[in-house]
This record gives structure tokens, sequence and C-alpha cells, in this order.
């Protein structure tokens, strides 16, 4: 069950949320699933951090299917390529464990 505080939450505050943690990189965990779409897509841990601190999230925010966070698809236009980077957000942790990283 996803927490009252990110249902009260507009699209635009979690955007601003995940660019504000995205600034540390210790707040940044890849997956291993993340890991492997990153290096399968030749996307660098670096693109990542661009999409996550400069991204927009087009999409609502979804409930995520294994977890209780909001999984949020932040988008960019970096390096000649549309990148969306999913991310498992709540709002009690600074943690952004990032799920997938894609070609869009």
């Amino acid at each position: 069950m996803i927490g009252r505080d990110m249902a009260k939450s507009s699209k635009k505050q979690i955007e601003q949320q995940i660019r504000e943690r995205a600034l540390n990189t210790a707040n940044i965990l890849l997956t291993d699933h993340a890991r492997k779409r990153m290096r399968e897509r030749r996307i660098t841990l670096a693109v990542v951090y661009d999409v996550l601190r400069k991204g927009i999230l087009v999409r609502e925010p979804e409930p995520g299917l294994r977890h209780e966070a909001l999984e949020c698809r932040m988008e960019r236009y970096v390096e000649g390529r549309d990148i969306a980077v999913v991310v498992a957000f709540e709002m009690d942790t600074t943690g952004l464990p990032v799920i997938t990283v894609m070609d869009i």
C-alpha cells in the first residue's frame, strides 16, 4: 500500500524530489537488472545521473508491482538519444533504486 504522503504529492513535486535526491550520487542505487540493461543498451552512468537530475516525469507515477514504492519514469534527450530511467520512489527515504534504463 502506498503511503498517504505519496498519494498527496503531485507529479511535479515527485519530479523535483527525484532531481534533488539525484544530486547526491550515493542516493542512486543501481539494481542488477538496471546494470545489465545499461550494458546492453550502452547507456553510461553519467547519462543515468543526467536523466535523473535534469529529466522530466512525463507519465504519471504508478504503484510498483514488486515493492511499495511508486515507479517513476524520468525522461531526457541526452547525447543524441531519448533515454528513460525508471526509479522506485518513496517519500520516507532518500534512496533512488534504479529499476531499469531504456532508449525511448
